[in-house]
């Protein structure tokens, strides 16, 4: 009797055990399930994040190619630009070379002119004060200018200055000049002498 009171013990403490273990394992086995939902359902969101993210990279791919293409675009045009920027300066360039060509020539319009220095040209005969003042309006105020000026533009002066003034005659003052701007006051006042009014006789 004793023996089976013994067994109905220990079949009962092994029942026991088990509801205990199987209650404990239970709540464990739900926790687990709960956690593995929870990482599949992340899982998930993170693949679908990814397909997004790929989404997104391949769009950025075909902006970069499109922008690339634009680029070099932008590229053929600046270049075409500094392309005819170099042949507008080259142009400016010879341009300018022409003007300082054509303004290193003497010219007959425009009288040699020293401003720095001006002399008395009423020592030359056939000019007095009243032409003296045309002559240097005209910019010829020394006796270098008045050497290099030829006759005719001389005359041109005279006659736009009025009537009265276009019976003096310049033949001889380019002549004169020289002589006195060499200062070769004896060899002016010979040739003075000789003249008639400024005219050679």
């Amino acid at each position: 009797m004793a023996l089976i009171y013994i067994l109905i013990g220990i079949l009962i403490g092994w029942l026991v055990e088990w509801v205990i273990d199987w209650f404990y394992w239970r709540g464990r086995l739900q926790k687990l399930q709960t956690r593995f939902d929870d990482c599949k359902r992340s899982l998930l969101e993170e693949q679908e994040r990814a397909k997004q993210f790929q989404l997104k990279i391949s769009k950025l791919e075909e902006e970069n190619v499109k922008l690339h293409a634009q680029l070099r675009e932008l590229e053929a045009k600046l270049d075409k630009l500094n392309d005819e920027r170099n042949a507008a300066l080259q142009e400016l360039q010879a341009l300018k070379a022409q003007t300082a060509s054509a303004t290193s020539q003497p010219s007959e319009s425009a009288p040699p002119t020293e401003p720095q220095k001006e002399d008395d040209l009423k020592k030359i005969e056939g000019i007095g004060p009243k032409i003296e003042s045309l002559l240097k309006q005209a910019g010829i105020k020394n006796f270098v200018a008045l050497a290099k000026t030829p006759v005719e533009k001389l005359r041109e002066i005279l006659h736009a200055a009025g009537s009265r003034f276009r019976l003096a005659d310049p033949t001889t003052w380019p002549r004169q000049a020289q002589m006195a701007a060499e200062e070769r006051w004896e060899d002016l006042q010979d040739y003075q002498d000789a003249l008639d009014g400024g005219r050679e006789g």
